[in-house]
């Protein structure tokens, strides 16, 4: 049976457009959901964390990690190509 079959090009597609579906969920999941972590995480550093110059390092660890979840959902989902 040859390769480029039909059977093959289905799935290919199929993968492909589940691929494109599940890339697009987890992008706009973390677009919704960005807002209220960069509000609540550093008011939940401010509450739980002692002695106060900690709550300073807290925040800062917090954003920045922030900022680098933002970068791996772009590259994974391919976003960071399309943008520049």
């Amino acid at each position: 049976m040859p390769k480029d079959g039909v059977f093959f090009k289905v799935i290919n597609m199929i993968l492909t457009a589940t691929e494109k579906i599940v890339a697009f969920i987890i992008y706009y999941l973390f677009e919704f959901a960005f807002a209220p972590l960069m509000i609540f995480g550093p008011i939940l550093c401010i509450i739980y964390i002692e002695p106060w110059p900690m709550k300073f390092v807290g925040i800062g660890a917090w954003l920045i990690f922030l900022y680098i979840l933002y970068k791996v959902i772009d590259k994974i989902t391919g976003r960071e190509k399309r943008n520049n």
